[in-house]
């Protein structure tokens, strides 16, 4: 141990002369091994296919345009039974939005008949006539006598 710097090398991580042989590269760096067979080449040989035909099965067209036939039947059927519940959900759903808009228009009804009834009130009269009206007397008042072509009249013919 030749100087402080060593002592604590020693103290702290092992034997000095394990340290120090870990700093020259002479150590175990802890590396991976060589795997084993590593030095084996692949070799790849290329093929030529161009003397090779290809040979058709009629059979295998056959089965694969059936299957195609066949998924397609199977989803038509399929929608062909689900639409009729679609459309029933599609009604009902309008249907259901028109009873709304039917409510919000008979309310609006409701409202407008009210407002037409506090308009023709007698009561509004006053309102109508404004500042200058006054209620006539009973004298004042004149009964005109009905036309002679009067729809209804009380004399007999």
């Amino acid at each position: 141990m030749t100087s402080l710097a060593a002592l604590f090398d020693w103290l702290a991580a092992g034997s000095p002369e394990g340290r120090t042989a870990s700093r020259n590269g002479n150590g175990t760096d802890f590396r991976l091994r060589t795997l084993p067979k590593e030095d084996i080449h692949v070799f790849v040989k290329s093929i030529d296919n161009s003397t090779v035909i290809r040979l058709v099965d009629n059979k295998d067209w056959l089965r694969s345009a059936g299957m195609a036939g066949g998924v397609m039947l199977a989803s038509v059927m399929l929608i062909a039974l689900l639409m009729p519940g679609g459309f029933s959900l599609l009604a009902s759903r309008q249907m259901g939005q028109l009873n709304a808009e039917r409510e919000q228009l008979i309310n609006e009804l409701r409202q407008v008949r009210s407002r037409e009834a506090e308009l023709l009130n007698p009561k509004q009269l006053e309102v109508w006539a404004g500042p200058n009206f006054h209620n006539p007397t009973a004298a004042a008042v004149i009964y005109a006598a009905p036309a002679q072509g009067a729809v209804a009249s009380l004399r007999k013919p």
